[in-house]
C-alpha cells in the first residue's frame, strides 16, 4: 500500500470549483517539474550557474593551455615541428626543436605542469594568456581573444583548441561549487524555496 502525502489523503471537494484541493497542488508540482525539464533541455539552468564562474573557467583554460591540451583533451596542434614555412612559423624542424627546448628550460612559467614539449602551450611572456576572456551566449560558453593579437592566435590554432576539456568542467562543477549551485537552482524551481 502506498502512503500518499497528507494533502492528498485529506483532499476534499471545494464548493467553489468542485475539484479536490490536492489536484491543484499536483498540477502546480507538474508545472514545476515541466519548468525544470524545460530549463535542463534548453540549457538555461546550467547557463545560470556557469555564468557565475568566469574566473574559474579562465583560470582552468590557462592551466589547460600550459599543459599543451586542447578542448578535446588532445595535444594542441600544429606541433612546433609541424609549424613550418611557408605557412608556419619555423624554417626548419631543427629550429622548432631548439625553440621547444628553450621553452622547456628558459621560461618562468606560473604553473608547473607536464606536457608534450612539441605541443604548443601558447605562452612566452603571458601576454596571450592575459588577453583571453570568457563569453557566454544563450547556448554556449566560449574562450575569446580580447585584442587583435589574441584573436590572431586563436584564429591560427582554431576555435576548437579553446574551451575546457571535460576534466576541467568537472573541476568547475565539483571543486568550485557549480554542482551545488545547480542543485539549489533545481530545488528553487521544484519547491519554490
Amino acid at each position: 500500500m502506498v502512503n500518499y502525502p497528507s494533502f492528498l489523503r485529506n483532499a476534499r471537494k471545494t464548493p467553489e470549483n468542485g475539484q479536490k484541493q490536492g489536484m491543484g497542488i499536483l498540477n502546480d508540482l507538474r508545472a514545476r517539474v515541466a519548468g525544470v525539464n524545460d530549463g535542463l533541455q534548453s540549457g538555461e539552468l546550467v547557463r545560470n550557474v556557469i555564468v557565475r564562474h568566469p574566473d574559474d573557467i579562465l583560470e582552468l583554460q590557462k592551466l589547460q593551455l600550459f599543459q599543451g591540451l586542447a578542448a578535446d583533451g588532445q595535444n594542441i596542434r600544429p606541433y612546433y615541428t609541424e609549424d613550418l614555412k611557408p605557412n608556419g612559423y619555423f624554417y626548419t624542424v631543427e629550429s622548432a626543436k631548439r625553440y621547444s627546448a628553450w621553452k622547456e628550460s628558459g621560461i618562468n612559467y606560473p604553473y608547473s605542469v607536464q606536457r608534450n614539449p612539441d605541443a604548443p602551450n601558447l605562452y612566452i611572456n603571458g601576454r596571450f594568456h592575459d588577453e583571453l576572456g570568457v563569453r557566454f551566449n544563450a547556448q554556449s560558453v566560449g574562450i575569446v581573444g580580447t585584442t587583435g593579437y589574441s584573436k590572431g592566435i586563436i584564429a591560427k590554432y582554431g576555435i576548437k583548441t579553446f574551451g575546457l576539456m571535460m576534466a576541467n568542467w568537472m573541476v568547475v562543477f565539483v571543486e568550485r561549487g557549480a554542482y551545488n549551485e545547480l542543485m539549489n537552482e533545481l530545488r528553487t524551481r521544484l519547491y519554490g524555496i
